[in-house]
C-alpha cells in the first residue's frame, strides 16, 4: 500500500487517486487525463498551487511516465494548463471555455420552436474508429464505438443530416427514443451532463451523396457544422458533424464583454 502524505498534503486529491482504476476498456491516458481535470478543478491548484510531479504522479497511479505525459500533453493542448520550465506546471487561469448557456440539440432546439421533429433516416451501429474519429474523441485507434447516422427535418422535408460518434464510456441501445433530445438520453442512460461544445463551422457546396440525403441540388450551398462535445470534466462524449440546408439556417451567436 503506498502513503501519500509526503506527496500530497490534502486528502481531496489522495481520494481521487484512491479512486483511479486500472481496469475498464477507457485507455490509460484518458483515465489519467480525466485525473488531472479533476484535480486541477481543486481550490488549491485553481489558484495557482504546482501540479503533482509527473514522475511521483506515474508511480502513485501505477502507470508509465509517457502515460501521464500523454494525458498532460492533451490538457496542454486545451490550453487548460501551462507548463514552466525549471518551475512546474500550473493551471492556466487565462484559458476561458464557452459554456452552453443557450446551446441544445437540435431536437430541443425545434420542440421549443414548437415544431415537430421527424426522422427520415435513422441507423445506429458499432463501427471502428479511425485516426481522425479517434483523436477527436480522444481514444485508441480502432476502438469500438457506436456511430449515429440521422437525417432529420420537418413534416414532408429534411432539414439536416448529422453523423455522431461517441465515446465507448457511453452506453446506447437501439431500444431508446430518439425523438427525444440526445444529450437528455446520454445523460439518463450513461450519467454524463454534456457541457461544453466545441465547434467549427463552414460553407461547402453538396455533392451526390449529401444532395440525396437532404434532396438538394449537386452544388447547393450548405453549412457544415464539425463539434466536439465534452462533459463536464472536460472529456469528450461526442463528435459530431452536422450538414444544414444553408437557406434554411442561421447561425447566431452572442459574444458579451
Amino acid at each position: 500500500m503506498i502513503i501519500f502524505v509526503h506527496m500530497y498534503e490534502h486528502s481531496e486529491i489522495k481520494q481521487l487517486i484512491d479512486k483511479f482504476d486500472h481496469d475498464g476498456h477507457v485507455p490509460l491516458h484518458i483515465k489519467v487525463e480525466e485525473l488531472l481535470l479533476a484535480i486541477i478543478k481543486l481550490p488549491d491548484y485553481a489558484n495557482g498551487k504546482l501540479l503533482p510531479k509527473e514522475v511521483e504522479l506515474a508511480k502513485s497511479l501505477g502507470v508509465s511516465r509517457s502515460t501521464v505525459r500523454q494525458a498532460s500533453n492533451r490538457l496542454s493542448d486545451k490550453n487548460l494548463i501551462v507548463r514552466k520550465k525549471g518551475i512546474g506546471t500550473k493551471v492556466n487561469k487565462d484559458m476561458v471555455v464557452t459554456r452552453l448557456d443557450s446551446w441544445s440539440s437540435f431536437s430541443k432546439e425545434m420542440l421549443e420552436q414548437g415544431k415537430t421533429l421527424v426522422n427520415y433516416e435513422f441507423e445506429l451501429k458499432k463501427v471502428l474508429s479511425d485516426k481522425h474519429v479517434s483523436f477527436k474523441l480522444g481514444i485508441e485507434q480502432d476502438s469500438n464505438i457506436f456511430r449515429l447516422s440521422r437525417v432529420r427535418g420537418l413534416k414532408n422535408e429534411s432539414k439536416v443530416y448529422f453523423i455522431s460518434y461517441f465515446h465507448p464510456k457511453l452506453n446506447l441501445d437501439k431500444s431508446y427514443d430518439y425523438t427525444r433530445p440526445l444529450y437528455d438520453i446520454i445523460e439518463e442512460s450513461s450519467g454524463y451532463v454534456a457541457t461544453v461544445s466545441k465547434e467549427e463551422i463552414s460553407a461547402i457546396i453538396a455533392n451526390d451523396k449529401l444532395a440525396k440525403k437532404l434532396n438538394v441540388e449537386i452544388g447547393a450551398p450548405i453549412l457544415r457544422r464539425e463539434r466536439v462535445v465534452l462533459d463536464r470534466s472536460l472529456s469528450p462524449l461526442e463528435y459530431n458533424i452536422g450538414y444544414y440546408k444553408a437557406d434554411n439556417f442561421i447561425y447566431s451567436v452572442e459574444l458579451r464583454r
